[in-house]
C-alpha cells in the first residue's frame, strides 16, 4: 500500500496546488529539525511535497492512488464474493460510460474551454496598460465568471463517479479543471499586487490544462469508437 502523501500534508485528495503549497511551507516550519520538529517527519514531509509538488510525479502518483482506492472499494462491496451474481453486462457498463461523457465529460470540457480559449486576448487587452482601471475591471470580471465556471465543474464532476472502465480519463478530467481553478487563483493574485510571477503562473498552469485536455479528447475519440 502506497502512502497517502495528501494526508502526510494535512490535505483532502483534491486539495489544490495553493494549499498544498501552502501546507507545506506551515508544516516545514513547524516540523523543521531547527524548531525541535523531528527529522522522520520533517523528512516525509519534504518527500510529500517533492513529488505533489512536480507535475509529471503528481499525477503518477494520483493515478496509483486512485487505482489503490477504486480496487479497495470493490474489494469493501464483497466484489469477489458477488462477482457471479451483480456481474454488469457489457451494454450496462457501455451506457454508464456513455452517460458520463454526455452528462459529465462533455459539460466539463465545455466550461474549461469556455475559460482557456479568452484567456490569451484577455491578457493581450490587459497589457496594454495594466494600470488602466477600466481594463484591470475587465480582466477581474473574467476571473470571476471563470472561477464561478469552476466552482460549477467541482460541483458536477462530484455528482456522478466515473466508470471503473475509464478511470485514467476521470483522472485526467479532474487534473485539467485542477490546474485551471489553480491558474486563476495566480491570477487572481496578479490582479492584487501587479507581481509578474503570478501572471507567468498561471499563463503556464493554463497550457497545462490545455495539454491535458488534447490528452483527453485523443483518449476520449478512442473510448467511442
Amino acid at each position: 500500500m502506497i502512502n497517502n502523501l495528501y494526508k502526510e500534508l494535512g490535505l483532502k485528495e483534491n486539495a489544490t496546488q495553493s494549499e498544498i503549497k501552502s501546507s507545506y511551507r506551515r508544516l516545514v516550519k513547524q516540523h523543521h529539525p531547527d524548531a525541535g520538529g523531528q527529522k522522520d517527519r520533517f523528512l516525509a514531509i519534504q518527500d510529500a511535497w517533492e513529488t505533489l509538488n512536480d507535475p509529471f510525479k503528481k499525477e503518477q502518483y494520483d493515478k496509483n492512488l486512485f487505482s489503490l482506492q477504486q480496487s479497495s472499494n470493490f474489494r469493501d462491496e464483497n466484489w469477489e464474493d458477488n462477482v457471479n451474481t451483480k456481474k454488469y453486462s457489457s451494454k450496462v457498463k457501455d451506457n454508464e460510460v456513455k452517460n458520463w461523457i454526455k452528462n459529465i465529460y462533455n459539460p466539463i470540457n465545455r466550461f474549461i474551454s469556455q475559460i482557456i480559449k479568452p484567456l490569451s486576448q484577455e491578457i493581450k487587452e490587459l497589457s496594454a496598460d495594466p494600470y488602466d482601471e477600466e481594463l484591470m475591471d475587465n480582466f477581474c470580471k473574467y476571473i470571476a465568471l471563470s472561477q464561478k465556471k469552476i466552482e460549477k465543474v467541482d460541483k458536477l464532476y462530484k455528482s456522478i463517479s466515473v466508470p471503473r472502465s475509464i478511470s485514467s480519463l476521470g483522472l485526467d478530467l479532474y487534473h485539467c479543471f485542477s490546474q485551471v481553478k489553480d491558474a486563476l487563483s495566480e491570477l487572481d493574485k496578479y490582479t492584487q499586487g501587479y507581481v509578474d510571477d503570478y501572471l507567468f503562473d498561471g499563463k503556464e498552469m493554463m497550457k497545462e490544462a490545455k495539454r491535458i485536455q488534447s490528452k483527453m479528447a485523443y483518449d476520449k475519440k478512442s473510448i467511442i469508437s
